[in-house]
């Protein structure tokens, strides 16, 4: 993407505005060099960055970032261990700092994103070159006393001299000799050297050297003879102590030298937290949303806004919609003069722009921006005075130019496409240029005031008309776009709300050509017709809608009825279940053939009343936890007889074997407790078990065969004989039974605690 493109679409400009949000040049820059990207993953990693920046500033408030000096030079040097100066060293000490209170503001953070986990490790500025830097410097940029042992004496030594020498000269100005010659009474410094403010004709007085002048020339600052060896000496100190503060630094140097890399971690990633900083506080203050940035051609930003209209305007900025589905890959933008159409182009390029480069944009809802291969622009006037080309010309070149350059895929924007000719041959030009890079794949946009352009997107498929609206009286711009209805320039009648002339009105409409006329009437055509379409494709997708909703409603009663008429079949088959209980009470005793025979009769009343088809055999396999339709009760499968086509159904604590045919798969439910009743088994004439001397496993079947037959006999209480022992059989049986098959009653026999009694009824 080609830098006079990002400049036409004003992308630099938004650079500049984001550069702004940054604290430091190093990061301006990187922000200036910010271009669109081609894969997909490194926008995301982009738009990922950011909003963790953008959430962590809204939960914890602004970062102390400060204004973090460029220390990238500063670590070059270090890792040559070439010496550095002390303010180089105040540098560093600055940018540690606020390494350390960023990594400080993260560690307070709450919910803190990957990102910022990730540069809770990054950013970790060394103690120890902070400590040792600061022992060694003061705030003030001078090397401390305290650096080294020679530097402390050297510097008490010429803390003493100076002060003999000042001392002296004090003295010296205080002789009455002296006093008549004297321009002032302070001790002066000249070239390092202690001096006094004499007149000129001090030499009578005493002998001395002159050192400078002042500017009016009636001050000598004069150094006396008896002083030039303490100043000598001074002079000696001041050079030592320079070698010896060389010398601290040099080993400062070395010293640091080990760090090197650390501090260069440190401030990649306090670099890195900066970019993204600035250009979240840029997101927020513009209103800008995350993008879905996505291989498929489909531009959907609703409350589109032009970041700059933002600035100009604030409040007053009007969004627009930009919507392109992904069959139309051609969208035709018409409308009057100074109706917003250039503008909108503009706003699109932007956008989509901002998106490629992993920039939030400014937008209503979350907005879906494609991937292009590329963005070229062709906008303003083309015109090169240099080449001697005409304005349509340039215009021409610079469209050849794009068409030359795209390999497919791009988005092309196209501002007064086909304009500075004749209208007839443009509107050719214009949908050859249109077709052209249709079938290289490309999506393009354009702006025109071209009548057979406008025609030509009702005619294509994959084109579409927008149109700049307006008011229609007044012909004011309302900078909205309208789709799919193409844009009147209305020129001359703009003409006429500007005041022109009425007589120019009159002859401009004259001589407007009974061809445009027919173009007008041609668009207008066929924007009623497609409006037509528009409403009965409404009125067929909703009566399409319609039709799904009944169908759906019908389904849902459909599927009341049914478990409606299940419940209630289950319910009489429950009924009739008790009825036969009662039946067999009264029967038991007379005849078991009868009895048997009432059994068999109760199976068929439960396949006549079941609502589950057994010709509809379901598969089914072992472990599957089914319902029974014939008994309406849930249990699992524990065996299938493939040759009889029947399974083995465990509820609870009863077994039975059903035709196949009655099973049904369902979810796994809470067990219902209920007494298990099976018909057609042998009587007991026991009222007692005895399991003593059984393991708990064995002596809980026997119990559980036993009470089955027990109560499926009527019986209204049983004895199970147990034993005392441990106990453990004991407990095991009596929690069991109270588990699971919940009798009226379980209490211990009151004449021998090794015996349960069972109460059934």
């Amino acid at each position: 993407m080609k830098d006079k493109t990002l400049l036409y679409i004003d992308y630099l400009k938004v650079l500049d505005v984001i550069r702004n949000y940054s604290s430091s040049d190093f990061v301006r820059q990187r922000i200036a060099d910010l271009r669109p990207l081609q894969n997909k993953k490194e926008i995301e990693d982009r738009l990922d960055r950011i909003e963790a920046v953008l959430a962590l500033i809204q939960l914890n408030g602004r970062i102390p970032l400060g204004e973090a000096p460029d220390i990238r030079d500063l670590t070059r040097r270090m890792d040559i261990a070439e010496s550095l100066e002390i303010e180089e060293f105040t540098a560093l000490l600055q940018f540690l700092r606020t390494c350390r209170d960023v990594a400080g503001y993260l560690r307070k953070a709450i919910d803190r994103s990957p990102y910022v986990e990730d540069l809770l490790e990054r950013i970790k500025p060394p103690a120890e070159v902070m400590a040792r830097i600061s022992r060694t410097i003061n705030p003030e940029g001078f090397i401390e006393d305290s650096a080294s042992y020679e530097l402390s004496k050297i510097r008490s030594d010429l803390y003493q001299l100076r002060e003999r020498v000042k001392k002296y000269l004090e003295k010296v100005m205080e002789h009455e000799e002296v006093r008549s010659v004297l321009q002032d009474t302070f001790v002066s410094v000249r070239n390092g050297r202690y001096v006094i403010p004499l007149k000129p004709n001090f030499n009578q007085f005493f002998q001395g050297i002159v050192h400078d002048y002042s500017h009016s020339l009636k001050t000598s600052f004069v150094e006396p003879m008896e002083t030039v060896e303490q100043n000598n000496q001074i002079s000696m100190l001041e050079k030592e102590e320079k070698e010896e503060e060389r010398r601290v630094l040099e080993e400062l140097t070395v010293w640091t030298h080990d760090h090197a890399t650390e501090i260069r971690g440190n401030f990649e990633a306090l670099s890195d937290l900066d970019f993204y900083y600035a250009i979240a506080l840029f997101s927020g203050d513009f209103g800008c949303l995350r993008p879905s940035v996505g291989t498929e051609a489909t531009i959907d930003i609703r409350g589109a806004r032009n970041p700059f209209l933002i600035l100009s305007r604030r409040d007053r900025a009007i969004p627009i919609d930009i919507l392109l589905a992904p069959d139309k890959k051609a969208m035709i933008i018409s409308g009057p003069n100074a109706g917003g159409k250039t503008v909108a182009l503009k706003t699109i390029g932007l956008l989509v722009a901002m998106a490629a480069s992993g920039l939030f944009v400014p937008a209503r809802e979350r907005p879906k921006v494609p991937l292009y291969s590329g963005l070229f622009a062709v906008l303003g006037d083309e015109q090169d005075m240099a080449m001697e080309l005409s304005t349509f010309t340039a215009h021409v070149q610079a469209i050849k130019g794009v068409y030359e350059t795209s390999r497919g895929g791009e988005l092309v924007l196209i501002d007064e496409i086909g304009g500075g000719t004749e209208p007839q041959e443009a509107s050719a030009l214009s949908m050859g240029i249109i077709d052209a890079f249709v079938e290289k794949r490309c999506t393009i946009i354009v702006t025109t005031h071209l009548n057979l352009l406008k025609a030509y997107a009702y005619t294509q498929p994959f084109a579409l008309n927008v149109a700049t609206d307006f008011e229609g009286e007044t012909m004011q711009p309302l900078y909205r776009l309208v789709y799919g209805r193409a844009g009147v320039s209305n020129a001359i009648k703009v003409a006429e709300k500007s005041e022109m002339p009425a007589p120019i009105i009159e002859k401009s409409y004259a001589y407007l050509g009974k061809q445009e006329h027919v173009l007008n009437d041609l668009v207008r055509g066929l924007e009623i017709e497609k409006a037509g379409a528009e409403e009965e494709r409404r009125k067929a997708i909703a009566f399409r809608d319609d039709m799904k909703k009944r169908v759906s409603f019908l389904k849902e009663k459909r599927e009341e009825y049914l478990k409606k008429a299940e419940e209630k079949a289950r319910v009489l088959i429950l009924e009739v279940e008790m009825e036969m209980v009662e039946i067999g009470r009264e029967i038991r005793k007379r005849d078991r053939t009868a009895f048997k025979n009432a059994g068999d009769r109760l199976n068929l009343v439960k396949r006549r009343l079941s609502s589950d088809n057994p010709d509809l055999t379901e598969e089914v396999h072992v472990g599957d936890y089914v319902r029974v339709g014939t008994v309406g009760k849930e249990g699992y499968i524990a065996r299938i007889d493939e040759e009889k086509n029947r399974a083995e159904v465990v509820m609870d604590n009863l077994r039975m074997s059903v035709d196949r045919g009655y099973v049904r798969k369902v979810q796994p439910q809470e067990k219902e407790q209920a007494v298990s009743v099976k018909v057609n088994v042998p009587e007991s004439d026991s009222l007692e078990i005895n399991v003593r001397g059984m393991r708990v496993e064995e002596a809980l079947e026997e119990v559980d065969r036993f009470v089955d037959r027990a109560v499926v006999h009527g019986a209204a209480q049983v004895k199970v004989i147990h034993g005392i022992g441990t106990g453990r059989l004991m407990t095991a049986i009596r929690r069991h039974l109270s588990e699971t098959k919940p009798p009226k009653n379980i209490r211990r026999d009151e004449r021998n605690s090794g015996v349960t009694i069972v109460e059934l009824l």
